[in-house]
């Protein structure tokens, strides 16, 4: 690699944390510009983001990023492999030599296991497990796949979640000339998940380095942290709307017939999403899977929307360094870049099209802040060294 190179990273922030700043600091060293791939106001899990994008872009660039740009909804909760692809689509866009992600093995470890997955034993493999198994999920008969071809310490280490991401990235990068780099991820450091869980936002607050401290400080009780109970009332209204054959003509996304019809029985008696989402959690389907599924009910995603790659991305933060990346990504056509909301008006039709579903999600999904953001309230890119 030269130190010259650009290196981008597919990321939530949800809340930027120690172990973020970590990774960041460690691009840095090796590569001249980092770019990051952002969220948008939904995470991979299907939850809401704790912060609103430009708020979670603006405390990575102020920890040490060039250019936060957004993997748009609903890109941003689709499945490992969707999620993958679009982020690897953006950064292809962008122009960036390198992907960086964590992982919790190295790459000669994820390199065999993704070669066994591409390979043609694979499919054999895994289809005799499923049928004698017909109650497993994919990641369990994958798990089962790889302990059976390659071993224990394999199957083990595509148990761990940021291996799992990590194979998809190296999946997706295929033919697309952007090469891997991974960062092994440090126990030391308090996770996202970890820090939400705390009681108050203070307690959140007090996990994370100075910058995205304030960052999210600045906001507090205003627009940090979002609680999507909020939005239960929405969610499970319109659930309880919805009929067998809504989701039948719709061809909406990953969304098979009878886990729509368990979400919808539940929230016949249900108030709460968690609580639909424990009432349908099985051996079969994760509670991630269910997250992305009610929002897919809720939202009516498609699964040709998804299966085709992002049209756009928007820009959310930029330095001086990260406005050059931009200045040479307007060459390519693979993806439009839109630099403000507003310039949207100005983008393609199918640019439009997604821009405006993605907007319409987003208006909903602020009404839980703290003090929900008004749906015309006008955004910009946070700028750096801007003459």
């Amino acid at each position: 690699m030269n130190q010259k190179d650009s290196v981008a990273v597919i990321c939530e922030y949800n809340p930027f944390h120690f172990g973020h700043k970590h990774q960041i600091d460690i691009l840095k060293n090796e590569f001249d510009t980092v770019v990051c791939i952002l969220s948008g106001n939904i995470v991979q899990r299907g939850s809401v983001a704790i912060a609103d994008k430009y708020l979670r872009a603006e405390a990575a660039l102020k920890s040490g990023a060039n250019l936060v740009a957004e993997l748009p909804v609903p890109w941003c909760c689709s499945s490992a492999r969707d999620f993958a692809a679009a982020g690897v689509h953006i950064a292809k866009a962008l122009g960036v030599k390198y992907l960086a992600f964590g992982a919790e093995d190295g790459m000669d470890v994820l390199e065999k296991i993704s070669l066994f997955a591409e390979g043609d034993e694979f499919e054999g493999i895994f289809k005799s497990i499923s049928e004698q198994s017909k109650s497993l999920s994919y990641p369990q008969i994958f798990t089962q796949a790889v302990n059976r071809h390659l071993g224990g310490i394999y199957a083990e280490a595509v148990k761990k979640p940021n291996n799992i991401l990590a194979l998809e990235y190296i999946k997706a990068l295929k033919g697309s000339g952007i090469l891997p780099f991974a960062v092994k991820r440090s126990p030391n450091f308090e996770s996202s998940s970890q820090i939400r869980t705390k009681a108050s936002s203070g307690a959140m607050l007090a996990m994370l380095p100075e910058e995205s401290k304030k960052v999210f400080g600045r906001e507090e009780k205003i627009l940090f942290p979002r609680d999507e109970k909020r939005l239960d009332s929405f969610f499970v209204g319109r659930l309880r709307q919805l009929t067998q054959s809504d989701f039948e003509s719709n061809k909406l996304y990953a969304l098979p017939a009878d886990l729509a019809s368990k979400i919808l029985h539940a929230a016949q008696k249900h108030s709460r999403v968690c609580d639909i989402v424990s009432a349908c959690t099985d051996k079969t389907y994760t509670a991630a899977r269910i997250r992305r599924a009610v929002n897919t009910l809720v939202f009516g995603i498609t699964a040709k929307s998804v299966n085709a790659p992002p049209p756009y991305t928007l820009i959310l933060a930029a330095d001086e360094k990260g406005r050059k990346i931009l200045k040479n990504a307007r060459k390519n056509e693979i993806a439009e870049i839109i630099n403000k909301p507003a310039r949207a008006l100005d983008a393609s039709e199918k640019t439009k099209r997604a821009y405006s579903f993605a907007k319409r999600i987003e208006d909903i999904l602020c009404l839980a802040e703290p003090v929900p953001t008004p749906a015309d309230t006008p955004k910009n890119p946070i700028i750096i060294g801007e003459n």
